[in-house]
């Protein structure tokens, strides 16, 4: 049988190179293969510095590179807003985009972006720099039997502080104290609408007081607009929540409610364990513990207490520090019993297998002292017949001995 020898596939053609998206082709055809060699002429798209470049088609049917061939046109350098800020992604050529921002206390009037496009024959941006105009505030907001302190009454920029202060009488008696914060300063929450830092203050009359308010509570006492020296006012906590501090408070002079005014926080429990081992029998336990409640634990005589011996209840219904433990001064002592006797059991068998390891060699070494004795003997203490009779009588004084004797 005869094998015959084929020769090797003729070259394939190269296929239609893909759609660049910085040049365009020159000469436009339909075909979809180019034999080996072929060329195709592109120029630059608009955009691009203009030129002319070419592919051509390799042995390999690979297209020649045609990356870097034309590079992109610049826009001019973005300039800052004023009280603002450019900031450019990559770089200010065709394509490219760039952001505007505006520094803290001003809002951004305009585009916030740009983007390098082409306008007729060149590069420009898409739009024009933002400006940054400060941010303003409404006017404060008036009080009864009070007024504002303010450079301007018309102009309320971010920043600016306005203080209140109450009325006085026809020859400058104090009639009104003022309640609340005196200043509040305009300012923004989201850096385009400008808003007040809080509510104003309030001027209420000598020895009255304004309702009380506790987030999360309800008033249980008569609701009033004013109240007089020495009322009482009680509240309670809506449900999920307990209270800390005192239920009531009373009014007093200069406006003010005394105690302090109380919380609602929202109700957490705190659990202790079912069995508390060696705990002092007279320590007053709760059967449940809030957020922020505090407990103290003890141990019995025989017990040490391992562990901090305060705790407070958390947010999340853990105690912190957890919980300590009361541990039997005997179950303490029996643990070190074991620990000792652990390490002396340890130590035994290291020195033991140390011990039994030593011996062991040297016994092996003596075993095969002996042994190399007994297959080599010394050669001055054996005469071999066969060396004897090899040996030439010539030369060896001990043969002719040997000749004299036996002739």
């Amino acid at each position: 049988c005869k094998h015959e020898v084929w020769s090797s596939d003729p070259q394939k053609p190269c296929t239609a190179p893909a759609r660049f998206q910085f040049a365009r082709l020159i000469n436009r055809t339909d075909e979809s293969t180019f034999p080996i060699g072929s060329s195709l002429m592109y120029e630059c798209r608009p955009g691009y510095f203009k030129r002319r470049f070419s592919i051509a088609c390799q042995q390999n049917s690979v297209w020649t590179s045609a990356e870097n061939m034309c590079i992109r046109k610049p826009c001019s350098t973005p300039s800052d807003p004023q009280n603002g800020m450019v900031h450019v992604n990559t770089d200010t050529k065709f394509g490219s985009s760039i952001n505007y921002t505006c520094n803290t206390g001003y809002r951004l009037i305009g585009s916030s972006s740009a983007v390098c496009i082409i306008s007729d024959q060149t590069v420009t941006w898409d739009s024009e720099t933002p400006l940054c105009q400060k941010i303003p505030c409404e006017q404060p907001p008036a009080i009864t039997n009070g007024d504002f302190l303010s450079p301007t009454r018309e102009d309320f920029q971010f920043g600016t502080v306005v203080t209140y202060q109450c009325n006085l009488g026809v020859r400058g008696e104090k009639l009104f104290e003022l309640v609340g914060e005196p200043s509040i300063y305009c300012t923004s929450n989201d850096g385009q609408v400008g808003v007040w830092s809080g509510p104003p203050p309030q001027c209420i009359q000598r020895n009255k007081c304004i309702p009380p308010f506790i987030e999360n509570a309800v008033m249980v006492s008569e609701n009033k607009s004013l109240y007089s020296l020495r009322d009482i006012v009680e509240f309670r906590c809506q449900p999920g929540f307990i209270m800390k501090g005192p239920s009531s408070v009373q009014c007093q002079a200069l406006s003010k409610w005394e105690p302090e005014l109380p919380s609602c926080v929202k109700e957490v429990r705190c659990n202790l364990p079912q069995f508390m081992n060696g705990i002092w029998k007279e320590l007053e336990m709760r059967e449940e513990y809030h957020y922020g409640d505090n407990v103290t634990l003890e141990c019995e005589d025989g017990y040490t207490l391992d562990g901090s011996p305060h705790s407070w209840c958390q947010m999340d219904g853990n105690w912190n520090p957890p919980l300590a433990k009361c541990i039997s001064r005997k179950c303490k002592g029996r643990e070190w019993s074991i620990l000792f006797g652990i390490v002396f059991f340890i130590l035994f068998g290291t020195v033991s297998y140390w011990m039994i390891q030593k011996y062991k060699k040297g016994n092996t070494t003596d075993e095969k002292y002996k042994e190399d004795n007994h297959l080599q003997p010394p050669e001055d203490n054996c005469v071999h017949p066969q060396a004897l009779l090899n040996k030439p009588c010539s030369t060896s004084p001990a043969w002719n001995s040997l000749s004299r004797n036996f002739p």
